[in-house]
């Protein structure tokens, strides 16, 4: 909060300008650039100089240091970068680097500017750099004392160097960490590309063949592959068998015999066959025309894949992440450098060495042809996704199964991720030899049994489609027995549920019903899929992804709108009723000053604080004052409100005028992220698995399955009944409500600066 003695604008001015810097941070991008990278930096400069540091930009990666390429940053330095993709210190592979005389002139940069504490931004190349400079460091010190190039007492001053790396590659070939810098960003590019030319492949029935980049590692090719139905993926990690021109040629044939009108070949650009030599797409485009005659074209996507404004989870995660890195460069044991991975939900800090070595075992694992190995150490679900692939996109023998028939309904409001979902559940259901039906119009269709059979063929093209192809509604099972009738008619025995806040509830009611009705005595599993978020028994909703996505490019054009015809506040309403997840991971992405959320009670004392920071932000010439209102924060202070309230002050000099933004059912996006896609097909499956074998779901077969930290946990909803506060929707812990205090620590004038 404003301390209560810091009322005027000049003693904010007196604090920030007589602040005694005591120790000097550099933060430097070095080799190929990530989108996300910005945000990362913003976070570093910020969270330093709230800590009483000095902030150094290090320009052009490792060259700037040995050039002495370097500039102070500023507050203000760091405004309105989030929507920037790239790095804004611009970066290069610097050779030069790998000489020790060269190193010797880094270090002299670093002694003369007094910075001994280093952030470095970048893929494995970069933070072998800097484990060898920081290994190095002492020597470098000693011959520059030596020579008189420093002083004693710099020598002295400067004996440590501090060093922590933030892995940001598109590749995401970093050992240890779950996501680097640039992923999520790189699939978006890859996926909105990708469903752009299927429309075009399917209207003449052609083959397409994509070709991404990602060097050795084949996390974005087979990422892409999930998340775009492909047909078939080639890997560097699990090269194809020696026959492989035939074995994809029978497929490909397979797939059209089955009616698709589209084929789909990935590519990963470091892709081999088991004797080491390269996959070229040319190779494959020749030899499907050959032996199949069909239209093929292939498309190179190359740099698209580092362009554009990055998305959601990368500004995230570089804010989190850069946070860290100052904590960790401040407070962590200086001869353990420290590379910061993300483990589901939590940052956590390894050391730098031993990832380092361990991701470099990988290629050489590989280049060996020890590619099992080379497999097994990219993780868990690595492997996974390639038995995925193969599952989803190979054709079964046949579609009707004679063991079960399971039903699959869509509850609550549309949200991305539910069709995928349904996609994925239909063909693994298929190819166990299971029947599945589609409940349409939600209850209300269940009561007048409208099922649809759905199989392996028409479902395609679910994977990228918005909203509910079932059709979805916000309502609550009532008419109990005409439900069990019709379920016990068309002899179901599984079902999945897959929708919001409503959806849980129905499996209450469902579960309740039990002991009068047997036909809902059967195994049920409730997958969340929600822009809300309000779900209890997972971290996660199916469809946040996409829609926080879409929030966050309509709040870039809001702002920028904003900064254009000089309105002083704006003000942004997100859905999500009582849960501020929306609210509160908008302003996070967006650089937004405040949250206003339910889960944090604010009054009036704090709209005349917020007056006082906007007023405060207009006359240091920054950006607009942003608020980013959820829509059940308070039932009184509305966005009309708010604006009046702002409008009304006449204790500011500059006059403060205000806009009010709505964003309604748009911010839930139209085709699903790609996050969306692989997360639904990762649920259909275990939620498959669990009600084929309800041992699965633990001591109770009706259960919420939900992503918990790292993994899918299925959890009783009887156990998350007495979690939820059924009065507002809302699970009573929220995980995000921790990342709350990072809005204003990062926000152009925040609280904390005042404390």
């Amino acid at each position: 909060m404003v301390h209560s003695t810091l009322t005027s604008r000049s003693e904010w001015y007196h604090l920030t300008e007589s602040m005694s810097f005591q120790k000097s941070i550099g933060v430097i991008t070095s080799g190929s650039d990530a989108q996300g990278m910005n945000s990362a930096i913003r976070s570093i400069v910020r969270c330093g100089l709230r800590r009483n540091c000095k902030v150094y930009f290090v320009f052009d990666g490792f060259e700037g240091l040995i050039t002495n390429r370097l500039e102070e940053a500023r507050w203000e330095s760091v405004s309105n970068i989030l929507p920037k993709g790239g790095t804004i210190l611009g970066t290069t592979r610097c050779e030069a680097f790998k000489a020790r005389e060269e190193r010797m002139k880094a270090a002299l940069t670093l002694h003369t500017h007094k910075i001994y504490h280093l952030a470095c931004i970048g893929g494995d190349g970069s933070l072998t750099g800097l484990k060898i400079f920081r290994d190095e460091w002492e020597s470098l010190t000693a011959e520059l004392l030596k020579a008189g190039s420093i002083s004693k007492e710099q020598a002295e001053q400067g004996r440590i160097l501090r060093v922590v790396g933030i892995a940001g590659t598109i590749d995401n070939d970093f050992f240890g960490t779950d996501r680097t810098i640039g992923f999520d960003s790189a699939m978006a590019r890859v996926t909105e590309c990708v469903d752009n030319l299927t429309a075009t492949a399917m209207s003449h029935q052609r083959a397409f063949i994509v070709e991404v980049m990602s060097h050795e590692c084949g996390s974005l090719a087979l990422t892409a592959a999930l998340a775009l139905e492909a047909d078939f993926v080639f890997i560097p990690e699990i090269p194809p068998p020696d026959n492989w021109p035939e074995v994809l040629c029978a497929h490909l044939h397979r797939k059209r015999k089955a009616g698709s009108r589209l084929n789909l070949v990935i590519i990963a650009e470091g892709a081999t066959d088991a004797a080491g030599k390269r996959i070229n797409s040319d190779e494959v485009k020749k030899i499907i025309e050959e032996k199949l005659k069909f239209e093929v074209r292939v498309a190179s996507l190359g740099y698209l894949q580092r362009g554009g404004a990055p998305s959601f989870l990368d500004r995230l995660l570089g804010c989190r992440m850069g946070s860290e890195a100052v904590n960790t460069l401040l407070s962590s044991d200086p001869k353990s450098p420290k590379l910061l991975c993300l483990k589901g939900h939590v940052i956590v800090k390894l050391p730098l060495s031993k990832l380092l070595g361990k991701t470099q075992k990988i290629r050489e694992e590989k280049r060996k042809g020890s590619l099992t190995d080379a497999a097994d150490a990219r993780g868990k679900n690595f492997k996974q996704k390639t038995d995925f692939v193969q599952l989803i996109a190979e054709p079964p023998s046949f579609f009707f199964g004679v063991a079960r028939n399971f039903a699959v309904i869509h509850v609550g409001t549309p949200a991305a991720g539910m069709n995928c979902v349904t996609h994925a559940f239909v063909r693994i259901a298929n190819h166990s030899k299971y029947n599945v039906f589609g409940i349409e119009r939600c209850w209300e269709g269940l009561a007048e049994g409208r099922f649809r059979e759905l199989n392996w063929g028409n479902v395609t093209g679910w994977m990228y489609r918005g909203g509910s192809e079932l059709g979805s509604k916000k309502q609550l099972p009532t008419e109990i027995e005409k439900l069990s009738s019709a379920l016990r008619e068309q002899n179901i025995e599984g079902l999945l549920i897959v929708g919001g806040f409503e959806a849980f509830q129905s499996a209450i009611i469902l579960n309740e019903a039990r002991n009068s009705y047997s036909a809902f005595d059967i195994p049920m599993v409730v997958v969340p899929c929600s822009i809300a978020n309000n779900v209890p028994g997972t971290c996660n909703s199916l469809g946040t992804d996409t829609a926080l996505n879409e929030i966050c490019r309509q709040v870039d054009n809001i702002q920028l709108s904003a900064r254009s015809t000089r309105k002083r506040v704006v003000i942004v309403e997100t859905q999500g009723g009582r849960c501020g997840f929306l609210a509160a991971m908008t302003a996070m992405a967006t650089g937004a000053d405040q949250a206003l959320v339910f889960q944090k009670e604010f009054s009036e004392r704090d709209l005349k604080k917020m007056v006082q920071h906007a007023g405060m932000k207009a006359d240091r010439g920054l950006a607009q004052y942003t608020i980013i209102r959820s829509e059940g924060a308070d039932d009184k202070m509305t966005c009309d409100y708010i604006k009046d309230y702002f409008e009304e002050q006449e204790e500011t000099e500059q006059e403060l005028s205000a806009r009010v933004n709505i964003l309604c059912h748009a911010q839930a996006g139209g085709a699903p992220s790609a996050f969306d896609r692989q997360m639904g097909l990762r649920m259909a499956i275990y939620a498959f698995q669990g009600l084929r074998d309800p041992k699965r779901m633990g001591d109770h077969d009706c259960c919420v399955l939900g992503l918990v930290g790292r993994e899918l946990k299925f959890t009783s909803i009887l156990q998350l009944a007495k979690e939820t506060c059924f009065v507002h929707n809302l699970p009573l812990c929220q995980w995000w409500m921790c990342l709350m205090p990072l809005i204003s620590e990062l926000s152009d004038i925040g609280e904390s600066i005042y404390t």
